[in-house]
């Protein structure tokens, strides 16, 4: 099955084709066809109060996996597949595996999927544990590195000499390890989706003109510039009441995004990227770096981080912070 992946312009993912999908690499039936994807369309409404801080757009949907061919467990060795949502090999994906040995001593092997989305890890014996499932893809005119998620949402150990079969998939939005998130619900990574703060300051007392007013409420519009990484074209709407709390949309699907920032009922807001890394991508973040009331963003993945360096369940995406300010 062909995809489209549509943004504002095509986004390739180089070599995911393969010149033989239909056999497996021990003679088995290879890639089966796919059901077409479902639709992430609409629009939804959020409200965050005064004394809350996060609020996660996509909520507990989680994408559905593709298709994968059938493999058997090879004793000793670490396979599977990996693919985009569509069901499409994706080549160049890095799995690393971190063996302990007997006497606590652990050594590390890894392996990169190839033309047809497989892999093969070859084993030391001992306990196995994951330690990167990271891709890089094009996005927004540059590369970013993001996580893969596992196709079982199952990342746990296991012995060596048994094997195992582990499918990983590139998701555009979805919750990764459910423990850390309950722990952590607004650190970005922990979500496959990208991510927004909204940075501002308060004018408890009323004196400084281009705070925001204590007793104010924010309103953020979210619209998709074209379609998203899987063709998602779904819009948000987050009303934040100020009070003491700043705030980070979390989880929100891949792609470009015309964003809107305003007093609810009132006048537009100035945004100005902001924090550490706010200049770190040419490409990426909020374009231009100052407007008043709309903008364009594109997320922005975890700075210098590569592929081998992706921990499982983790999508790589930080926040774009965004400072917001009245117009004096």
């Amino acid at each position: 099955m062909k995809f489209k992946q549509l943004f504002w312009a095509v986004l390739l993912l180089a070599g995911c084709t393969t010149t033989d999908p239909d056999v497996g690499p021990d003679g088995e039936q290879g890639w089966p066809d796919q059901p077409e994807l479902p639709v992430i369309g609409g629009s939804e409404t959020f409200s965050i109060g005064g004394d809350e801080y996060e609020v996660n757009v996509m909520g507990d949907k989680q994408p559905r996996s593709p298709k994968f061919p059938a493999l058997q467990v090879k004793k000793g060795f670490l396979r599977g597949y990996v693919a985009d949502l569509a069901g499409k090999p994706i080549q160049g994906a890095y799995i690393g595996a971190r063996v302990t040995l007997i006497g606590g001593s652990y050594s590390g092997a890894s392996a990169e999927s190839d033309e047809n989305g497989y892999y093969e890890i070859n084993l030391p014996i001992g306990a196995v544990h994951y330690y990167a499932t990271g891709y890089t893809i094009d996005y927004g005119g540059t590369r970013a590195v993001v996580g893969l998620t596992p196709a079982d949402d199952n990342t746990s150990g296991f012995a060596s000499e048994t094997g195992m079969v582990k499918n990983f998939v590139l998701q555009s939005f979805g919750v990764g390890n459910k423990d850390e998130v309950l722990q952590q619900p607004g650190n970005p990574s922990n979500y496959y989706g990208g991510a927004i703060s909204l940075d501002y300051q308060v004018d408890w007392d009323d004196n400084v003109p281009n705070y925001l007013p204590a007793d104010g409420e924010i309103e953020i519009e979210l619209i998709p510039e074209g379609k998203g990484f899987y063709g998602e074209t779904k819009s948000f709407k987050v009303y934040k009441k100020i009070g003491y709390a700043r705030a980070i949309i979390l989880n929100i699907p891949i792609g470009r995004y015309t964003m809107k920032a305003k007093l609810r009922g009132g006048e537009e807001l100035r945004m100005t990227a902001s924090g550490m890394y706010a200049n770190s991508y040419p490409k990426l973040g909020l374009k231009p770096e100052t407007a008043i009331g709309s903008a364009s963003v594109l997320f922005t993945p975890s700075w210098q981080v590569t592929p081998a360096m992706v921990t499982p369940h983790r999508g790589n995406w930080q926040a774009v912070v965004v400072r917001l300010e009245r117009v004096e």
